[in-house]
């Protein structure tokens, strides 16, 4: 995880509960988003009906076979390995939420309940601040002070922390890639 200004702390705390929902459903499309060899070598037959106007191809060589076959490899390994890029960015993001989330809960029940009305729930100054039953000027000094106590903790141990679920990944799916193809 990268180190974060005070603004892009707050921006992220922010949209940390969108951005969960995001994350979600954005894996859930990635899972089915791979084609099945037989919709590969459909797409790679070039074949069209007679219906469409041109006329379906004359046969099938062993030389097409195995061209039809290896393309058809290609193509889902290509795909196979966007969609495993793109799992292990979300699971570094979907670990950079449940990091930052661990580390408010570690902090007093006063910082949390502030971040979490004014940020995470995205709860207006005006109404947080009759809500939690103090004034304007003492919730933004507080609220500063508890972003800067969360940015520093953050800030301390982003680099020693890694995405546990971007690395399993990556090993589990590894031996089954070509040589070098995922790092």
């Amino acid at each position: 995880m990268e180190r974060m200004t005070r603004a892009e702390m707050i921006t992220f705390l922010r949209g940390m509960n969108r951005k969960q929902e995001f994350l979600e459903e954005e894996k859930r499309r990635l899972r089915g988003s791979i084609e099945t060899m037989e919709e590969a070598i459909a797409r790679n037959t070039f074949s069209r009906k007679a219906d469409e106007g041109t006329a379906s191809s004359p046969g099938f060589s062993p030389d097409k076979v195995l061209r039809i076959l290896l393309n058809s490899e290609r193509d889902i390994e290509e795909q196979t390995k966007a969609m495993v890029y793109r799992m292990r960015d979300l699971y570094e993001e979907e670990d950079q939420i449940e990091y930052i989330r661990r580390l408010i809960l570690q902090m007093d029940g006063k910082d949390q309940r502030l971040l979490n009305e004014v940020y995470i729930q995205d709860v207006v100054v005006d109404q947080a601040h009759e809500k939690l039953g103090m004034s304007r000027s003492n919730l933004y000094r507080l609220l500063q002070r508890a972003v800067q106590r969360l940015l520093d903790r953050y800030n301390a141990g982003c680099k020693d922390t890694y995405s546990s679920k971007a690395q399993r990944l990556i090993r589990e799916v590894n031996p089954f890639m070509p040589e070098g193809s995922i790092a």
